[in-house]
């Protein structure tokens, strides 16, 4: 049996070491690494190419739903080694099930680490390759594929009135992305025409270009028309700088309930970097607007 005073004095020696750790601070938050952007696809070799190759067919040509539904998780599980021998399928496809069926493995595989890869495809033949290529660029910044973004869009710019919509919108929104302000033009008829549909790819997109470049092609959209003024606040929701939410003020005493959550929804990405309040009932707005007042 141990003595009282040995125990005393043993514990007493403990407990510095005991309570270091409620003193202990923790470590300062590290900013988000750069993602790191792979320079191939993963190999796909023998048996295993053989088994893509087989369930891509299986994947289009499915006769019935479990059949499209076990190609479709096979292609999945492989990973993004498939891309190579899916993508190209996406242009060839005619059968819109199966083209969405394609495009949902596409996306699941597909990530930030794939951006540059990405990039061979938007001089491909088939214009369903060229604009997924673009689009998925456009949901993950990355300054490494600024030049050939702003090639594709110029390529797409100089069909004129033949350009096709959806490769001319992908292309803007893969060199936003990138960090340039060329496709800061069809960025705005986008949020202009189309912000319920495509507002979270263009808040995403933006984020690249915020600051007081774009703040100011933004803000001058806040002259016009009401569907400018909804336009110019979607966009500085997404590329305002911190002067710009001066001039987003005013418009939280507009008696338009949309235009009023559009400038608090401008103001959250400004100053506090948050995504957009939908659907706020007129009397939460004015709560909300008059709040915001006192901030900025």
């Amino acid at each position: 049996m141990i003595p009282a005073t040995l125990l005393a004095t043993a514990l007493w020696l403990c407990a510095p070491a005991l309570a270091a750790p409620a003193v202990v601070q923790d470590p300062a938050p590290q900013p988000p690494q750069e993602s790191r952007r792979l320079e191939r696809w993963p190999a796909l070799e023998g048996s295993a190419l053989e088994a893509v190759r087989t369930d891509v067919q299986r994947l289009r040509k499915a006769r019935t739903p479990e059949m499209g539904e076990q190609a479709e998780q096979a292609l999945r599980a492989a990973g993004a080694g498939v891309v190579p021998e899916l993508l190209p399928a996406l242009g060839k496809e005619r059968d819109e099930e199966a083209f969405a069926r394609i495009e949902r493995v596409l996306l699941a595989v597909t990530g930030p680490e794939h951006t540059r890869l990405l990039v061979q495809y938007f001089e491909d033949k088939q214009s369903a390759v060229r604009v997924f290529a673009l689009r998925r660029c456009g949901a993950f910044p990355d300054e490494g594929v600024r030049e050939a973004a702003e090639a594709a869009l110029e390529r797409v710019r100089k069909k004129g009135e033949k350009a096709d919509p959806a490769e001319l919108y992908a292309a803007a929104l893969a060199v936003t992305a990138s960090g340039s302000l060329l496709g800061f033009d069809v960025m705005a008829e986008s949020a202009r025409s189309s912000w319920a549909r495509r507002g979270e790819e263009l808040r995403r997109a933006l984020e690249a270009v915020r600051g007081s470049e774009g703040a100011a092609r933004a803000l001058e959209l806040l002259g016009g028309e009401r569907a400018d003024v909804l336009a110019g606040l979607y966009l500085l929701a997404g590329c305002g700088d911190r002067p710009s939410a001066a001039q987003v003020k005013s418009f939280l005493d507009s008696d338009d309930n949309q235009v009023r959550v559009a400038a608090i929804n401008a103001l959250r990405g400004i100053v506090d970097g948050e995504g957009p309040l939908d659907k706020l009932p007129v009397f939460d707005a004015i709560e909300l607007a008059k709040r915001w007042k006192s901030r900025v």
